[in-house]
């Protein structure tokens, strides 16, 4: 049976607050950091909005089509005030107003100029108060000593500051000799100056409101979808992640230290997050009859598979699901959903189960097939602090050689920057922020101005969101042209995992509590369907209790001693392994 366009997804997760109604707070929080980051928003616009021939990644905890529209706005936003400036200093000049571009740019020039002495003489300040400062109560002698490094630097920025104060003082006394010999002219450059005044104070108000509806708007999505903002909201949710695998080439550094990850340094888990847990290598278990183990293997294993790969995914979903039909107080907002990762290379020439919906009679054709092409994971992904934290478990099962075979990883995907929670702070949203970011706008403008030469990206943005306007690439074999997902916007701006702190344990206690009860469900499948699980209990439990997070590489134990009546030889003369570590005895 193959795909049709009216069949219904596979076992769909529940609908996401954003596509229904309320947006999620990591959605707002990307849509502000599309107004407060420019670096944000121009990656949003280049790799997102018109970068077609690319899939996006999938989107967890966020829905990337209102930040989008967002960033649009922003981009016009700046470019109209941008082009402003531009054209306030170039049309006089093509008008025939000489001396009012002139006046215009080197008004330019003096805000820059002064900005620059600012930063200098607060950057001076501050070490003088550093200097100054009594380190301790002792009186010291103060003895001659050589100039240091510190002292040549600040003594370099000294020298900075005089002689942007005298360039300074030239230009401005320049502009008031041609403003002076050429009244007209100085007047209308006057004019221009205070209308671009006026323009960066409406521009950093207008952004300010922007940004107090995305706070507390209830609804982000627009209510009609152009054609690009259509294709992301489909690839988005889409189960099946086309991904790319890493350059072919020789890394002797891994094998040297004799590290080994199962899924390799780049995860191809593009958007769910660092990839911090796994199990390394995969488990498998052999499909044998509950029996004495003495008995010869061709009596207790099943010669044929006792179920098929689809019913364990199916029982496991059940199991997990259920978390979410607790109580309020302690229920898991865990969301189940079907994905198969494919490699751009494998998907190159037919490309059908990116066009139709995956339907269920294709969905367990792929699970039972077990194509190496395909790779099915079944997904649990938990979010919590309102999309802010999001963890993702994948299990995926394999049923081949008589033995069941279970590979599992784990996701963190952490807060977004501060920067883009600030409105929810005490007074950064409100009529109060509405006045303080128009006043920020103007004194902003020496940034704008250095800046200027950004405005090239602009009619670059517009002309690839024209090309690609009506059109989804990546349903369309062309030659040499990759689909697979290079970037997700929300992993790319998330917190290091390293430097997360209290979030940690929420994310891994989710984790572990996903995991617990995949093991314990499948334990319970396959004791329903005949199979031994004494081993797979075993090593269950095993993981369960295991306090390390495997990522591969090599673990030595040493002085430790496991069971009853259990000790440790620390004798000098015993003899060590090939890998360094002491071999004590154990009873």
């Amino acid at each position: 049976m193959t795909a049709t366009t009216h069949a219904p997804p596979f076992h769909s997760p529940p609908p996401s607050p954003d596509t229904t109604g309320e947006p999620s707070g990591a959605t707002r929080h990307l849509c502000t950091g599309v107004h407060v980051d420019e670096e944000f928003r121009d990656l949003v616009i280049g790799e997102i909005c018109t970068a077609p021939r690319r899939r996006v990644a999938p989107s967890y905890g966020f829905d990337l089509v209102p930040v989008m529209r967002h960033a649009w706005r922003a981009l016009h936003l700046t470019a109209l005030l941008r082009s402003a400036l531009a054209a306030s200093a170039l049309a006089p000049h093509l008008l025939g107003y000489t001396v009012t571009s002139l006046l215009i740019i080197s008004g330019f020039t003096l805000l820059v100029l002064l900005e620059w002495a600012w930063d200098l003489s607060r950057r001076l300040t501050r070490r003088d108060d550093q200097t100054l400062r009594p380190r301790s109560k002792k009186k010291r002698r103060h003895l001659p000593r050589f100039p240091s490094a510190y002292d040549w630097k600040h003594g370099k920025d000294e020298r900075r500051l005089k002689r942007t104060g005298v360039f300074s003082l030239v230009l401005a006394s320049i502009m008031a000799a041609l403003a002076y010999s050429h009244p007209d002219q100085g007047t209308l450059a006057l004019y221009i100056g205070c209308a671009i005044g006026v323009l960066a104070v409406v521009a950093g108000g207008l952004r300010q409101r922007w940004i107090n509806h995305i706070h507390k708007a209830p609804g982000l999505r627009p209510r009609r979808l152009s054609h690009r903002e259509r294709v992301v909201n489909e690839q988005q949710k889409h189960p099946c992640v086309v991904y790319r695998r890493p350059a072919h080439q020789k890394d002797t550094k891994d094998e040297e230290q004799g590290v080994f990850t199962l899924f390799g340094t780049e995860s191809p888990f593009v958007g769910a997050g660092e990839l911090i847990h796994q199990w390394n290598p995969p488990m498998n278990v052999q499909l044998l009859r509950p029996g004495s183990d003495d008995s010869p293997l061709h009596e207790r294993e099943h010669r044929y598979p006792p179920f098929k790969p689809h019913e364990l995914v199916d029982h496991l979903r059940e199991a997990v699901t259920q978390l979410r039909e607790d109580d309020e107080s302690v229920r898991l907002p865990v969301e189940v959903r079907d994905r198969v990762y494919i490699a751009q290379s494998d998907i190159s020439k037919d490309r059908s189960l990116l066009r139709e919906p995956v339907s269920t009679s294709v969905m367990r054709r792929i699970i039972n097939r077990q194509n190496p092409a395909y790779h099915y994971f079944l997904e649990a992904i938990v979010p919590d602090a309102d999309g802010e934290l999001v963890a993702t478990v994948l299990l995926q099962v394999g049923v081949q050689g008589r033995t069941l075979s279970l590979s599992f990883a784990a996701c963190a995907l952490t807060r977004t920057p501060d920067d883009f929670r600030r409105a929810e702070e005490f007074g950064q949203h409100g009529k109060r922020a509405v006045i303080s970011a128009a006043r920020r706008g103007l004194f902003s403008l020496p940034q704008e101005i250095r800046s200027l030469w950004r405005f090239v990206y602009y009619p670059y943005f517009i002309a690839r969101a024209l090309v690609f306007y009506k059109r989804d690439p990546t349903l369309t074999p062309v030659r040499n042209v990759g689909i697979g997902s290079r970037i997700s916007i929300r992993q790319e701006h998330a917190e290091e995992w390293s430097k997360v702190q209290l979030d940690k344990t929420r994310l891994l206690g989710h984790m572990k509590n996903v995991e617990q009860r995949l093991l314990k469900a499948t334990s319970d499948f396959l004791r329903s369907r005949g199979v031994d699980v004494s081993d797979f209990d075993n090593r269950a439990l095993q993981i369960i209790n295991s306090g390390i997070v495997n990522m591969g590489g090599t673990n030595e134990f040493r002085n430790t001693a496991v069971g009853d009546h259990a000790q440790i030889n620390n004798n000098p003369t015993q003899s060590t392994t090939p890998g360094g570590a002491q071999s004590g005895s154990a009873a």
